[in-house]
This record gives structure tokens, C-alpha cells and sequence, in this order.
């Protein structure tokens, strides 16, 4: 008991010595969130005395500790803002339009518009093999690695699985949650960069894919719609959700540094969803955080199907009837009369362990639209590498073994 309330009284020194500030004294005192917050909570009530910091333990005291990391938060904030703004400086509105080349027929049989679909990529999220139990891992390099997988592999699924076809472009919907982001504490002790440093690190890596398929296919049309990772704040806002999204600012920016290429048109939502047409064909992209529920033997269709109801209720009433919604977030990628569903390229991860949820490979979604029947081919994206060393494969690594076989 002893050596604890010792310990205990060297995680308060630490969070005194921080200003009040937890995450510096996980950092002076080497413990976790938990075990400094129940040792300044046992000192503020009067049940530690810790000697030196006395007259800190009164209300008084505990108050102007609290109230100091309060202006330290609000200080963080407002520079936080304060360099959004100057980001956001140089970024002008884009026009939200669809360009004519992807409802403007052909006369020739074999013309087609294929779909790459790119979301939950999850971008500078670490994922540890070991609390997975070795079936996925995820990090900067390996990210890397599957970013250009989709790319290269998506071409390789036009050009060479399905030869023959006069592909007048390639559509790139940019489903959300491109980055995990600072939406939970512990992404932000666990990411491998600073959001503002993963945005700028990022942007060079996705402008050389985006220009990969431009190369490969003539031209690209980019409708885009932001995740619920990208958000700044830990709640769900309905007013401003993408503008205050680094999805948003993200699609921006891409914009901006491709604003001289041709071949290259985005459309970038205002709002949660971006309807847009191939052909005759109507799509609307979406993330797919606004569904909720999904269990049993119906897993995520239950939600998705009512979800997908409403939706086509809605956009009827305004005469913007769809054909397929589209969306991320799930997960799960699947092909489903009027949906579909994204994988991501981030993989299997510790939440998704912890709650139980059904296996899934990095993968991604690709189909083919035709002038005449629509959607006609759809195939997965495969995003992981062959040099990764934990994979599905893997997970015999987990089990503890006595006795010979």
C-alpha cells in the first residue's frame, strides 16, 4: 500500500509540474491517463497528502489548476483555428458540377466508365499486429504500399482482366475518412503524425495516384463526401459537417495542387452526400455513419436497407431519384441490389477485435458502368501487399501451445 500512495504522489507532482495538463504528465511521469486522473482525484479529496503540494489540495488550489489547463485547452484551440484559417487561406470554392464526359453516350458497343472507389483508407493509423492477435498491422509504410496497390491494381483489373472495353474515363469517388484523425484520445497518442503534418505528408502520395489514373484512363471525375473520422470535434455535428471536416479541407487541397492538370474535375460536397450520374445511371455517395444498428443474422443490411429507403424517399420528393448509393464506413465491402457497400484499406483493427466483428481483407471496390444496362462488372480492389508480413495467414502466431504434436 505503501509503494502505491507513493507512486500515486509521484503522478500528482507530475501533473502539478505540467500545469494540470494530463497528457504532459503521462509523459513526466511515464503512466497512463487512468492512473494520474485516480491519483489527483484521491489528492483533491483530501485521501492523499502528497508533501510540498499541500496548499494545492485545497478547492481553491484544485480550481486553479483546473481552470489553467481550461485556458491552456482553450489557447491549443484557438491556434489550432488560427492555423486552419491560414491553411484555408489559399483555397478557393470549387464548383460543384458533373462533368459532361460522363453522361455524354457513345455510339460504339464497348463503350464503359469504370468506378475506382476509395474511402476508410485511414490514413496514419497504427494498428499493432500484437493486439489483434497477428492478422492485420498497419502503419506510414504499410499505408503506403496499399495506397499504391489500388491504384496500380485498379487499372490492372481494367486493362487486363477486362480487355476490350473503349474506356472513356475512370470515376473516383472519395468516400471519408481518408484520415483516422483526433476524434478519440487514443488516436491521438497512437497516430503516427499530427493531423496537420499527415495532411501535408499525404497530399503528395494521393495527387500521384489521382494522376496514375489520369495517364491510364484519359480523365478522371472525383465526387467526394467527408467521413465522421475527419471531424475536429468528438460529437457529431449536423451544422457544418464537411466544412469542418479534414476530409473536406483535404479534397481542397488536392484540388488546388491538380488545378493545372487536365483531364482531372472534382465535385466536392457541401454536404453529407454527392449525388452524381454515369451515363444514364445515378449514383449517390455517401459515408454511411448516419446508419445505425446491425445485428443478428441481417448484420449491417437491416440499418443500411432502412437507411437506403429513406434516402431514396427523400431525394425522390426533390425529383433526384437514384439508382445505387454508395458509401464507406462500414467496412464490410458487398455488392447489394441499389448499394454498395466499401471494404478499406486500412484493414482489421483493435475496435473491430474487441467488438467481435466478422473478419474482412483490405479491399476496395471497383465496377464498370455501360451506357446501355449500367453497373454490369463489379470485383474487389486487393490493397495489401505481398511484403506485409502479418496478414489473415498469420493468426496461428496467437496461440499458446503445451504439449507436442
Amino acid at each position: 500500500m505503501a509503494n502505491s500512495e507513493d507512486r500515486q504522489r509521484e503522478l500528482v507532482r507530475a501533473f502539478v509540474e505540467a500545469g494540470g495538463k494530463i497528457n504532459h504528465a503521462m509523459k513526466i511521469a511515464g503512466a497512463s491517463h487512468n492512473a494520474i486522473n485516480r491519483a489527483v482525484g484521491n489528492w483533491r479529496r483530501g485521501a492523499l497528502i502528497v508533501e510540498g503540494v499541500e496548499d494545492l489540495a485545497t478547492t481553491d488550489g484544485a480550481q486553479i489548476v483546473t481552470l489553467k489547463a481550461e485556458v491552456d485547452r482553450l489557447r491549443a484551440q484557438l491556434e489550432e483555428q488560427a492555423k486552419l484559417a491560414s491553411m484555408f487561406s489559399f483555397i478557393k470554392e470549387a464548383t460543384v458540377k458533373v462533368p459532361a464526359w460522363t453522361i455524354k453516350h457513345r455510339t460504339g458497343s464497348k463503350s464503359a466508365i469504370a468506378t475506382a472507389f476509395l474511402s476508410d483508407v485511414h490514413l496514419d493509423e497504427v494498428v499493432d499486429p500484437r493486439e489483434v492477435n497477428y492478422v492485420n498491422a498497419y502503419d506510414r509504410a504499410i499505408a503506403e504500399k496499399r495506397l499504391a496497390n489500388f491504384f496500380h491494381h485498379a487499372i490492372e483489373i481494367a486493362s487486363d482482366y477486362l480487355q476490350g472495353l473503349n474506356y472513356e474515363g475512370v470515376v473516383l469517388p472519395l468516400g471519408g475518412d481518408i484520415f483516422s484523425g483526433i476524434i478519440h484520445e487514443e488516436l491521438v497518442e497512437t497516430n503516427a503524425s499530427t493531423i496537420f503534418e499527415s495532411l501535408l505528408y499525404w497530399a503528395e502520395p494521393m495527387c500521384a495516384g489521382i494522376l496514375l489514373l489520369r495517364d491510364a484512363f484519359g480523365r478522371v471525375f472525383l465526387p467526394c463526401v467527408v467521413g465522421n473520422h475527419g471531424r475536429r470535434q468528438r460529437k457529431p455535428h449536423a451544422k457544418h459537417r464537411a466544412q469542418d471536416n479534414f476530409d473536406w479541407f483535404f479534397y481542397h487541397l488536392l484540388r488546388k495542387l491538380l488545378a493545372k492538370e487536365k483531364g482531372i474535375e472534382f465535385a466536392i460536397s457541401e454536404s453529407a452526400d454527392q449525388p452524381y450520374r454515369v451515363f444514364d445511371t445515378r449514383f449517390l455517395l455517401t459515408h454511411g455513419d448516419q446508419f445505425r444498428g446491425g445485428s443478428g443474422i441481417s448484420g449491417m443490411l437491416a440499418p443500411l436497407l432502412l437507411g437506403d429507403a429513406r434516402k431514396r424517399q427523400r431525394e425522390a420528393a426533390v425529383k433526384r431519384n437514384y439508382d445505387y448509393m454508395v458509401m464507406g464506413h462500414w467496412h464490410q465491402l458487398a455488392f447489394v441490389k441499389g448499394l454498395i457497400i466499401n471494404g478499406s484499406v486500412k484493414g482489421y483493427d483493435e475496435y473491430a477485435f474487441v467488438s467481435n466483428f466478422g473478419f474482412e481483407h483490405p479491399r476496395q471496390a471497383f465496377w464498370v458502368t455501360d451506357p446501355r444496362h449500367g453497373v454490369t462488372i463489379t470485383a474487389p480492389i486487393h490493397v495489401i501487399d505481398a511484403t506485409e508480413i502479418y496478414t489473415a495467414e498469420t493468426g496461428h502466431q496467437a496461440t499458446a501451445t503445451m504439449g507436442t504434436i
